[in-house]
């Protein structure tokens, strides 16, 4: 019976391992009590999403673990929350010193049907070149966008087709170098309150890989 015991917490030790990774470790949050913004404790899980890019070649979430991504979702003829938003993303991005390699700032369009790639190219490169625009349609961007709770509905200006705005969720998002999402900053949050909890992580992610 003792043998039995012994092999099954064996075996469940081994699991365990196997689900992490040999050697990995999962990465220290314990930074997220300080931060300034609606804080995800724990931080939640999100699908592994692969949308095309103004990379070129498509984003997907998992080949940046390890960085801070900045998400944003909007369209490139709002004419007031995203402007604004990239406005203060560009303020935060060079203050610390443009860590391309650390953190990503990404902008996911609500309004495939108007924004293309290239499009999306000259917008996000308006703000900085660093800056990542994303496109997908139907029911791929709208799975994402319900993770995330985010809401993007068209009022129609005039007879045209496209002549409307989009009333959509203004937050921007964080996401951790753990991949899952901790921070959703509301609107009209002030972006000096968001270079402080991106500095705190970057610094704390330092910390521990240097330990």
């Amino acid at each position: 019976m003792i043998y039995r015991r012994a092999v099954l917490v064996i075996t469940l030790v081994l699991w365990l391992v196997g689900c992490t990774g040999a050697g990995q470790t999962t990465p220290d949050a314990s930074y997220l009590e300080d931060l300034n913004g609606a804080v995800f404790d724990p931080p939640r899980a999100i699908s592994n999403f692969g949308f095309a890019s103004t990379l070129g070649e498509e984003f997907k979430l998992s080949d940046h673990n390890g960085e801070i991504i900045l998400l944003y979702f909007g369209y490139r003829t709002c004419p007031d929350f995203c402007p604004t938003t990239f406005t203060e993303l560009r303020q935060i991005y060079l203050a610390l010193g443009e860590p391309a390699e650390r953190v990503k700032v990404v902008f996911i369009t609500v309004d495939p049907e108007r924004d293309d790639l290239d499009s999306l190219t000259l917008y996000t490169q308006a703000f900085h070149d660093d800056f990542i625009g994303l496109r997908a349609e139907g029911e791929s961007l709208q799975n994402v966008m319900d993770e995330f709770g985010v809401i993007a509905e068209k009022r129609q200006l005039a007879d045209s087709a496209l002549s409307y705005l989009i009333d959509h969720t203004a937050s921007l998002f964080l996401i951790g170098p753990d991949g899952r999402l901790q921070v959703q900053y509301l609107y009209g949050t002030a972006y000096q309150d968001i270079l402080e909890d991106v500095q705190r992580i970057l610094d704390s992610t330092a910390s521990s890989n240097s330990s």
